[in-house]
């Protein structure tokens, strides 16, 4: 058995889904579920957050700060599901730790490039496994489909578009895990119509990747969520909808016009992502450090581009 601890006991570290939910979208609903681990404890300020963890999920042991965990208390995996602008004191925390070994943390990573850059480094030198959780690159379904991309089954890749909501750097961030996941490391990101909202960037970006480039909208202030993604290949298309509960993979056919060809539905996948975050915490536990470490590379590379998009819509 893992011993788990969780940072930051409110929304996803375990109060948006119950122990009778059929989604396991909480840390702790995963490590409650999964064989492996054991949640053991909590560190989080809020005594109404407290409460109502532990009305859910039963008691364990309360810490009110980082700073409280005693050397002596020993935890094996950490979920970081703190407010973002905790993350960078709780991450310099942990890798000062001989315990924590395994490292799950919420995106964005860090609030601001400073952190990052202070950062970098000592996370791709520690001897820990570390991701950050974007929650389809840990997907099974999500992680064929790459491999489909990628051998070339599509062929070449022509494009995307994609819109989000909720800034760049917060579900955008998601949005281009998914592209470096699909088409290679991003290169970079033109922002054309880039504004500031809500501390974050929404308008349209231009992204460009390792294998082609594309479109992307984060719209300001929808009263819904939205994640969607269309890339096209010379041999079909892919429709990530629904937030990337359902694929839908498209083939080329010859079109009612003579020497012409259309695109038909070839393919409908159900991802099962509802379970995000025991999907992410099964690849945390059996990855190897490799692995891990070539991940986050890439998602701190990632972090990088946005926040030099970000400097150059600064007025």
């Amino acid at each position: 058995m893992y011993k788990a601890l969780i940072i930051g006991a409110g929304s996803i570290g375990g109060l948006i889904d119950s122990p009778i939910s059929k989604a396991v979208a909480s840390h702790a609903h995963a490590y409650q579920k999964h064989s492996d681990t054991q949640l053991c404890a909590i560190c989080e300020p809020s005594e109404l957050n407290a409460f109502a963890f532990m009305e859910r999920w039963g008691d364990v042991h309360r810490y009110v700060s980082v700073d409280e965990i005693s050397t002596n208390d020993h935890y094996d995996i950490v979920s970081i599901s703190s407010t973002t602008k905790s993350h960078f004191y709780d991450l310099m925390t942990l890798l000062k730790r001989q315990d924590a070994s395994m490292i799950l943390c919420e995106k964005p990573l860090v609030a601001t490039q400073e952190e990052l850059s202070t950062l970098y480094t000592l996370l791709l030198q520690s001897d820990k496994k570390i991701l950050v959780h974007f929650i389809r690159r840990y997907n099974p379904t999500f992680i064929h489909l790459a491999e489909r991309v990628q051998k070339g089954e599509f062929g070449k890749s022509l494009g995307f578009q994609g819109v989000c909501t909720k800034g760049l750097l917060h579900n955008g961030s998601h949005m281009l895990a998914v592209l470096s996941h699909f088409l290679g490391n991003l290169v970079s990101i033109k922002p054309f119509r880039g504004s500031f909202c809500h501390e974050d960037l929404c308008g349209e970006f231009g992204v460009s990747l390792e294998n082609t480039d594309g479109l992307i909208s984060v719209i300001a202030h929808p009263p819904y969520a939205l994640f969607e993604i269309t890339f096209w290949f010379e041999r079909g298309m892919i429709k990530i909808l629904d937030g990337g509960d359902k694929i839908e993979i498209y083939s080329r056919v010859p079109s009612t016009y003579e020497g012409y060809f259309s695109l038909a539905l070839h393919e409908t996948i159900t991802t099962n992502l509802s379970n995000y975050a025991y999907d992410s915490v099964e690849f945390l536990l059996k990855k190897n450090k490799e692995t891990c470490k070539q991940i986050l590379s890439e998602h701190l590379h990632i972090h990088t581009i946005i926040f030099q998009t970000f400097s150059k819509v600064l007025p």
